[in-house]
């Protein structure tokens, strides 16, 4: 065995903290996934994952040593020491001793073939194996970065992380796209008897965590979310998912729209430039493998940089207008994607606040503006992708409330919304992002289905 020199004692250092994770190396023992494999005469080479790093260990064994069930796919643990490498591709490398093999991989079935480029669309195929594929393992580590960024960002900001429930009896967008919860008194598998409700009132699936942190919010100024949501779109684009996860946050006393887009700027900001400098050799490889152009590594760098737009809706509309000779939006038309692509892009590809909707456009809880034509309501578009977040203040005058629920017959269903209203309001507001539309435009991905571990749509739960 050969004596490591000072750099690269220092550089081996580096490279156990960064190659494989603690639990799964030390010193003498590696354990992981075999991603290559290349035998020859006399000496075997095999690249080394566990998954938690970008880089693989290169382990060196005489080939006569090496099992024959050493495959590509294969489940291994590696006894031996480091050492100097004197390949050009790596400084240091693992000279085994032993190789024991934990699980063994059929490579005649294993559809993940050693140097093959597989498609992204192939992949989704597999999706119980794909965390195997170096795509998406990177594109997992790329989310638990920015992850752990969302936390920081408000913890660091002084906000109440709340689990909110993922069963509610309330419909919180007024959507009606809604995931309902019965009791199935049947086989899965089968013929079913009969199914029932499970509690004394028709339960759904989240679409939104909101109102139960404005009922947080009454009594700690400051929380937020992070957690699944569901809608029952039967969509089945690029850009929509069944299940995906939200942040959402909510700030008392604030009377003004500003407030909620600075923390909503500083959010996006924030996150941003952490999973860029945290992630930044996945990053790399994600863009380049989704043959992302330097005009979007441009956009990235110049949302970080630059403030983000004001506008109310009906400069928006005037824009569109003048600029897009088929929009010819008229007053009280929501936008589309194609209007919110087409508008950031007229703004130089800066994302854009866009704010005081129309009443009707936005959910009963918006604050009425003075104008009683408006609502204290905001969307943010983004580049590429179009709508991002959105917000509000949120209606805050008992009497007001108390019209708008009654308009639209939910005053029984949510009668402790409004009693909120009674016992030591405040003004207050907030807003939701898409996490998994934030993480497509991040890494240029051009299906959402592509930036989580297990994607449910229409008509697809395959596990």
């Amino acid at each position: 065995m050969k004596l490591l020199c000072t750099n690269c004692q220092k550089f081996l250092q580096r490279f156990n903290t960064r190659r494989l994770s603690k639990d799964c190396r030390n010193d003498n023992i590696l354990k992981g996934w075999v991603r290559y494999i290349r035998r020859q005469k006399s000496v075997t080479f095999i690249h080394l994952s566990d998954g938690t790093q970008k880089d693989t260990t290169q382990v060196v064994i005489d080939r006569s040593q090496c099992p024959s069930e050493v495959t590509v796919g294969s489940c291994v643990t590696v006894l031996g020491k480091y050492a100097e490498s004197i390949g050009k591709k790596q400084s240091i490398e693992f000279q085994a001793e032993e190789i024991k093999v934990q699980g063994t991989c059929d490579t005649q079935k294993y559809p993940f073939q050693p140097r093959n480029i597989h498609s992204i669309d192939y992949m989704r195929q597999h999706l119980h194996l794909r965390p195997k594929t170096n795509f998406t393992s990177a594109m997992m580590r790329i989310r638990n970065t920015t992850t752990m960024a969302v936390h920081k960002f408000f913890q660091e900001k002084g906000y109440i992380f709340i689990h909110t429930p993922i069963l509610s009896s309330n419909d919180c967008e007024g959507a009606g796209q809604l995931f309902t919860v019965k009791v199935s008194d049947g086989k899965i598998n089968g013929n079913e008897k009969k199914s029932s409700e499970f509690f004394n009132v028709p339960a759904f699936l989240t679409v939104s965590g909101q109102l139960h942190l404005e009922a947080m919010a009454g009594g700690i100024s400051k929380v937020y979310t992070f957690s699944p949501a569901f809608r029952a779109e039967r969509s089945a684009t690029s850009h929509h998912l069944a299940e995906f996860y939200m942040i959402e946050a909510e700030l008392s006393f604030t009377e003004s729209l500003e407030d909620i887009m600075q923390l909503m700027e500083g959010l996006i900001k924030f996150i941003t430039q952490e999973t860029l400098e945290s992630s930044s050799e996945d990053i790399g490889f994600v863009h380049q493998r989704n043959s992302v152009s330097s005009e979007h590594l441009k956009v990235i760098e110049s949302m970080i940089k630059n403030d983000f737009i004001r506008m109310p809706y009906e400069e928006a509309l005037d824009i569109l207008n003048k600029n897009n000779d088929s929009s010819n939006i008229q007053w009280g038309d929501d936008l589309q994607r194609a209007h919110e692509k087409a508008l950031v892009k007229h703004c130089g590809n800066v994302p854009v606040f866009v704010t005081d909707y129309p009443e009707e456009l936005k959910p009963f809880y918006a604050k009425q503006n003075p104008d009683n034509r408006t609502v204290a309501g905001l969307d943010l578009l983004i580049p590429g992708v179009g709508e991002l977040c959105g917000g509000t203040l949120r209606e805050d005058r008992y009497d007001l409330l108390h019209q708008k629920l009654k308009s639209k017959s939910l005053l029984n269903s949510l009668s402790w919304y409004l009693e909120l209203r009674e016992f030591g309001s405040c003004p207050h507001g907030g807003f939701g992002m898409g996490f998994d539309r934030y993480l497509q435009f991040l890494v240029g991905m051009s299906n959402i289905k592509d930036v989580t571990a297990f994607p449910r749509w229409t008509d697809h739960c395959p596990l």
